[in-house]
């Protein structure tokens, strides 16, 4: 196939996948506060649903996957469409992209492009999606599973400043740093994808490891008919 125009790209609505939306899955999404391992978590699942699996049902992990198809698509660096997603709209901003000839796309294209490529792995079915505000894009598809990490903020500290070499002030100021770069996105998907609770499952990373945690969704997969029991 070739590759779509970026304004084409842009205009593409949820119409494409929304005819198989009644046979998605089956999918897990993973939602996660800074310094859970939500990736890792996801990495372990991988390895228990592809267990003694046939090579055609084998299962997939989208995390950066995301952002690297989209920018392939539209000719554009993942820096520059993250920025733009997690951005908020400026007046003066959208002034001189409209000067340019929209060559960069607003934070909510991106973002509604995003949410079109994760409905469209959810119906293809077996795919583990990290973070990108897949639980609120498939809340509404049936045969998934919605996860949620969270953690108290001292024990993501000791996570991140371990994991980037960094003292516990540096950890705990770049925890806060994502979270209020988060905090944007959160509102925005929260107004837009009202479901309550919003996830089906949510863990306290400090209880349980993540090995733990990857069984436990597992078996929660099987008990909601997500996958076979075996």
């Amino acid at each position: 196939m070739g590759k779509a125009s970026l304004s084409k790209h842009m205009r593409e609505d949820l119409t494409a996948v929304e005819d198989d939306a009644g046979d998605a899955g089956p999918f897990v999404t993973i939602s996660r506060q800074f310094g859970c391992h939500g990736f890792s978590v996801g990495l372990l699942l991988l390895d228990l649903l592809n267990d003694g699996a046939d090579p055609d049902e084998s299962w997939k992990i989208y995390h950066r996957e995301i952002l690297t198809r989209l920018a392939t698509e539209t000719d554009l660096a993942e820096e520059i469409l993250d920025r733009q997603r997690r951005a908020k709209p400026r007046l003066i901003t959208g002034f001189f992209k409209s000067l340019g000839k929209g060559r960069v796309p607003s934070g909510m294209q991106i973002r509604n492009q995003i949410t079109t490529i994760i409905r469209g792995l959810a119906i293809e079915g077996r795919a583990i999606i990290i973070g990108q505000g897949s639980s609120g894009a498939t809340m509404d598809l049936p045969n998934g599973l919605s996860v949620r990490l969270e953690a108290p903020e001292d024990w993501r500290v000791k996570q991140v400043a371990f994991r980037d070499g960094l003292t516990e002030t540096q950890a705990r100021l770049r925890i806060r740093a994502k979270e209020r770069e988060r905090e944007y996105l959160r509102k925005l998907y929260r107004a837009k994808f009202r479901r309550t609770p919003a996830f089906n499952l949510l863990y306290d990373c400090s209880e349980f490891s993540m090995g733990q945690i990857a069984q436990q969704i597992l078996y929660a997969m099987k008990l909601k008919g997500c996958i076979p029991k075996r």
